[in-house]
This record gives C-alpha cells, structure tokens and sequence, in this order.
C-alpha cells in the first residue's frame, strides 16, 4: 500500500479481546506480533488501520506478499504460525472478525502520495458469486471511474474466489468522501461467511452449509481506515 501494490494480499480485521486494552492490544501487534511475523519471511510488508467510524471491526491489518496462489501461501504462513504458537508468541489478546488471502487482480498504480485514509469496498463474501469477476464487480458496483480517480489517486483490486476487495487510498479526509459512496455502498464490512482457517482444522468437522449470497451481485460495502 502507500501507492505500492503486492501480488498478494493478507487482510485481518479483528477487535481487542475482551478485558484487553487497547495499549496491550498495540504492543502485542508492535512489539511482538508484527516484528515475529516480517523476521519469519511471511510476508515482506504490513500495514495497520483503525477505522473511521463505526464498525464492528475496529483494526484491519493488511500484510503484503509475492504468493501467487493460496495453496503457497498457505503452505508457507501455516509453518510460521504453527512454529510461533509453540513459542509462545501468539498471544490471546485479539478477536479476529475475518481474514483472507486475496490477490491482485488488476495492476494498480504506483504513485507517490500521502496516505490520509485507506477505503476498502467489497462484495457479500459468504459464499462465491457463480460466474462473477472481480472487474465486473467492480465495474458495476463501484462509483464512476472519472469520479473514482478524483477521489482516489492510487486504486487497487483484489480477489480470491468470489471475493472483491477494493482498495483506495487518498489524501482527502474521510469526511470528505461520503457524497462518492453515497447511495453505491452500504457502510462497514459486508456479510463475511467462513474463512479458510491458518490453523489446520483439528478433525474433520462437517462443514457448515453455505449461506445465500445476495440477491444484488453488485452489492458492496464500503468503510474508510486511518493508518496507524
């Protein structure tokens, strides 16, 4: 991010635990967490945000890579976090809402901006859309382009499997932004379904059923970030 676009994207939105600060909650991700992760060679970036306004997620971390599928990417992040959880490192301070691996799916520019707010736009992500793309979607859901480039100096498109996530990073304030989104996007994260599991799953569980998708395709949320 900051006007760079990875191959690979790994998007975790979570919450403190409950009873856990908001100060213990920043060290961990600082102090521990974060420095573990870079020094393993997961992943070669990360970004962290809070969001604007009201959410039921109030972080999102997004951590850059060069995978290019999720069976690599899996393979690899799945040794480190099995390898720090014995260690101790992984610490029961969070509550993750949702994370995912998504991947580039249109090359995005490369400016150099001053990032005020991060905006992230996606689909109904509890289950593929059949037949859907990711420039479709976007095409189709999202503002504008004209209006998109004003508002939005670098652009990026992610996706894995049915899931879109948009991502623009501008200057301008949050506040600033609400007549572009007005009336394309509901606001906040979208119906997130069940994500694939960085822990292998003990046993095998039946898996649950699919949840209906939306009855709109082109249905999208929207939520604006402050980085951290």
């Amino acid at each position: 991010m900051f006007g760079r676009q990875s191959r690979c994207l790994y998007a975790v939105w979570s919450n403190p635990a409950p009873g856990v600060s908001s100060e213990r909650f920043r060290g961990y991700y600082e102090d521990v967490h974060r420095p573990d992760t870079l020094a393993i060679g997961h992943f070669e970036r990360s970004y962290r945000y809070e969001a604007h306004s009201g959410c039921r997620a109030r972080y999102l971390t997004l951590w850059e890579a060069e995978y290019a599928d999720l069976a690599t990417a899996l393979e690899r992040v799945r040794k480190g976090a099995l390898a720090l959880r014995e260690q101790g490192r992984i610490w029961p301070v969070q509550e993750v809402v949702f994370h995912q691996f998504v991947f580039a799916s249109v090359e995005g520019p490369a400016p150099e901006l001053s990032v005020e707010v991060l905006t992230t736009v996606q689909n109904d992500w509890r289950t593929r859309a059949p037949g859907q793309h990711a420039a479709a979607w976007a095409r189709d859901a999202l503002p504008h382009t004209n209006a998109l480039r004003v508002g939005y100096p670098a652009q990026f498109l992610y996706g894995h499997d049915g899931r879109f996530l948009w991502l623009g990073e501008t200057s301008a304030p949050a506040d600033a932004l609400g007549e572009l989104w007005r009336g394309r996007a509901a606001p906040g994260l979208p119906p997130l379904g069940r994500p694939v599991p960085i822990f292998p799953p003990e046993g095998e569980a039946a898996p649950e059923p699919d949840e209906p998708i939306s009855a709109d395709p082109n249905a999208a949320w929207v939520a604006h970030w402050t980085p951290l």
